[in-house]
């Protein structure tokens, strides 16, 4: 009986263990249950947040793309907008009456535009986001708009679609905010929204938010808001944004210019005239990768304002309305995209095709094919340079010149030659005097000699390299001058060997002033230095050369000629293969109406980094300016001329000789150009002389991270 409850016992130990194995099991299973579910429901969580996060930054690619910030030439300017309707919306610069969103209605993008219609009392405009729109770069759509604090909760203003992304969608509304920032060319001293920076030269002042939900299932949904501030200049582009421009595509005694096999543009290319095409020339950025991908290949614009181009069709010239010289099935002649073996020509008939388009107008809005030329109220570089306003474009005179020098008489006498710095003269004594303020920019009066730009002074940030501008005039009447320029400080020494023109040879000495030589000494254009010469840069021989500071944004023009006789370089080159590198470091050189020219002195393998500009479009002075090698037929062959930069010129000027066979050097020099990709993001020199095409460009917005916050959805 006793073995009997022994064993009764280990049978119900026995079934008690398994009992509690199987709670345990089942607790286990349970426990595991739920994390499971609080697994899904944190990845679903992460999910819907990481999908609210790409929508914010889809949302703001779109935005960039409306607003030319990335790519730079997704939008253009309806052509009909002008100075008038600008300046209507700057309203004298009273910010009650401003209509800072008016721009929107005038941007196309792929053949579309907005309809927003807003008016002065508008403080905010909503734009929801439509990734389905069939358009490739508008993918924005105007949801509303109103006046007083933007609502919090944007999405609920209208319907907004569902963007898939993932394994769900987001919805995403982006509200621009105007933004009052103080400026001169505000009335009454009050901020405002909209500054006018130059003649019909205008900057929008906005606030961008992004608020975007995503949703994975029903049940998880996430908000993520994104914001920043930016700026949009309106006004006409500038002549810095192509690597080559002509006016007529001939040289000055009327030659034709052919472009052959070996001629290679990487960078916007453009005439007034027509083109010519031997062979297949090369239009567009090669890759610069290793090893070599076609598909990295990209075109870049070729444009003509005729729509005719010739073709040299074996020696027997064709003017055709056509891209491309084919017979019967044999493709002769065409512009062409380059390819991955640029030593060899002999294969590129199969090149496709480059991005040329005949006919194009600068102004769509009138009946003809207008060209493209500067237009009346393009900067006045001699005005700024001693002080007025860029708005200001009337013809300068002697006395607004005197005026801005102490030294000078104010009266209406012709101005004495020599290098001039306007000074503010505070105490009015009639001299320029330590500590007084900067008037203006630099002023020559009549030739210069000599003129040198370098890097001077201290290594002030410890980046190994002087940190300070000096610029050096050697002036035909003897007169020595060096402007060195402190940025950092905001001050500017001048020493001078002839304060006063009016008795050579007295006066010499050393002066420090406050602010830096940039010209109109308003808002703008921080780091310029603007020189302006009412003659020759250069004379015996001599001329410009030097390097460029790194912080340094120059203009040099002139009334005639410039010659340079030594390399021109940056301090800080751009990289010409990365369409992002931003150096600050940029030279505008600019003959008015004559020629820019490389003496023929000038050492072999001449390194330019410049946009050169010789003449003006569509001016009529009687004179056919050009860039130009002197005795370019006749000298030793140099090597090539390294330019990082752009030649903007009314006729084509010719730097050397090459037999037409094997394509080797006879005489001069050879190009090597390579475009400053950072003109085609809206950069330029400072005043750099303007077209007759409007232009849209975004500040601040590419390349500039937004404030990034995690919101909660309704």
């Amino acid at each position: 009986m006793r073995g009997t409850d022994q064993r009764g016992m280990a049978l119900l130990s026995v079934l008690v263990v398994i009992l509690v194995l199987a709670l345990l099991g089942g607790l286990v299973l349970y426990l595991a249950g739920q994390e499971s579910q609080l697994s899904t429901v944190r990845y679903r969580a992460a999910q819907s947040l990481n999908i609210a996060e790409g929508g914010a930054w889809a949302a703001r690619a779109a935005l960039m793309a409306l607003m030319n910030a990335d790519p730079t030439d997704a939008t253009v300017v309806d052509p009909s907008l002008d100075g008038t309707t600008m300046q209507s919306w700057w309203a004298g610069g009273n910010p009650g009456n401003q209509q800072p969103f008016k721009f929107l209605d005038y941007l196309i993008t792929d053949n579309e535009r907005l309809s927003v219609n807003a008016v002065a009392a508008d403080d905010w405009v909503a734009l929801r986001v439509n990734w389905s729109r069939p358009s490739a770069r508008l993918k924005l759509e105007f949801l509303g708009k109103g006046s007083g604090t933007p609502p919090a909760d944007p999405l609920a203003l209208g319907s907004v679609p569902s963007n898939p992304l993932g394994e769900g969608g987001y919805r995403a509304v982006v509200v621009l905010v105007k933004r009052a920032v103080p400026d001169d060319s505000c009335a009454g001293g009050l901020p405002c929204f909209i500054h006018r920076t130059g003649p019909d030269q205008y900057q929008v002042h906005l606030e961008y938010r992004v608020v975007s939900d995503g949703q994975v299932d029903p049940q998880f949904r996430r908000r993520v808001t994104l914001r920043g501030n930016f700026n949009v200049v309106l006004g006409n582009t500038s002549f810095a944004q192509w690597a080559l421009f002509t006016h007529v595509h001939l040289t000055p005694d009327d030659r034709d210019i052919w472009f052959t096999s070996r001629t290679s543009f990487d960078g916007p290319v453009h005439t007034n005239g027509e083109f010519r095409f031997a062979f297949f020339p090369k239009f567009g950025t090669p890759d610069a990768q290793t090893p070599c991908d076609p598909a990295r290949i990209a075109a870049t614009r070729l444009t003509s304002t005729s729509q005719y181009a010739w073709f040299n069709n074996g020696g027997s010239p064709r003017r055709l309305q056509a891209n491309e010289n084919v017979v019967g099935t044999t493709r002769v002649d065409a512009p062409v995209l380059p390819d991955c073996t640029p030593g060899n020509v002999s294969d590129d008939s199969d090149n496709p095709a480059a991005q040329f388009t005949r006919g194009f107008d600068a102004d769509p809005s009138t009946p003809q094919i207008d060209p493209i030329t500067v237009p009346p109220n393009s900067y006045n570089q001699k005005g700024i340079s001693i002080g007025r306003d860029p708005a200001d474009v009337s013809t300068v005179t002697n006395r607004q010149i005197r005026q801005a020098v102490p030294e000078l008489p104010d009266n209406n006498s012709s101005v004495p030659s020599g290098v001039y710095v306007p000074v503010a003269d505070a105490n009015g004594n009639g001299r320029s005097d330590d500590g007084e303020a900067l008037a203006g920019g630099i002023f020559v009066q009549g030739d210069l000699e000599r003129l040198t730009l370098s890097a001077c002074g201290p290594d002030q940030d410890g980046d190994g390299d002087p940190d300070l501008a000096c610029y050096t005039f050697v002036h035909s009447t003897g007169q020595t001058v060096t402007v060195t320029v402190d940025r950092q400080n905001n001050r500017t020494t001048v020493t001078n060997s002839d304060w006063d023109p009016n008795t050579p040879g007295n006066q010499s000495g050393t002066r420090t002033f406050v602010g830096v030589p940039k010209g109109y000494q308003g808002p703008g254009y921080p780091n310029a230095t603007l020189i302006y010469v009412e003659g020759n840069v250069g004379s015996s021989g001599d001329g410009l050369s030097g390097t460029v500071e790194e912080k340094e944004q120059v203009t040099i023009a002139a009334s005639g000629r410039i010659d340079i006789v030594g390399h021109v370089r940056y301090e800080r080159p751009p990289n010409v293969t990365d369409p992002l590198d931003n150096p600050l470091n940029v030279l505008g050189l600019y003959s008015a109406s004559r020629d820019i020219r490389i003496r023929r002195t000038a050492p072999a393998d001449l390194v330019l980094h410049a946009v050169l500009m010789a003449g003006q479009p569509g001016v009529n002075d009687g004179y056919r300016s050009v860039v130009f090698v002197e005795n370019y037929d006749s000298i030793p062959c140099r090597g090539a001329v390294h330019l990082i930069g752009g030649l903007i010129e009314e006729y084509y000027g010719a730097f050397g000789t090459f037999d037409p066979t094997t394509g080797n050097c006879r005489s001069g020099y050879g190009r090597d150009f390579r475009w400053d990709r950072r003109m085609g993001r809206g950069f330029s020199p400072p005043y750099f002389p303007t077209t007759t095409i409007p232009a849209l460009q975004a500040q601040e917005l590419a390349g500039v991270k937004p404030q990034w916050r995690e919101g909660s959805p309704p």
